[in-house]
């Protein structure tokens, strides 16, 4: 399993892991369907996952 996580290589975030970065760029660069997009896609993915899965651990409380 490989736990690197990836590194934006450019523009204001150079330098910042995928995870850290702001929603609003990552919908940019989805939007203008940048060359690294699958990373940005596979970010706001795993950041809905968490979201439901925490909405899901309430309704169960």
């Amino acid at each position: 399993m490989n736990n690197e996580m990836p590194i934006c290589d450019f523009g204001l975030h150079a330098g910042e892991p995928y995870t850290k970065l702001p929603a609003s760029f990552l919908n940019w660069m989805v939007e203008i369907n940048h060359d690294k997009s699958q990373f940005a896609k596979k970010e706001l993915l795993r950041r809905e996952d968490a979201v439901l899965s925490a909405c899901n651990n309430t309704k169960n409380s």
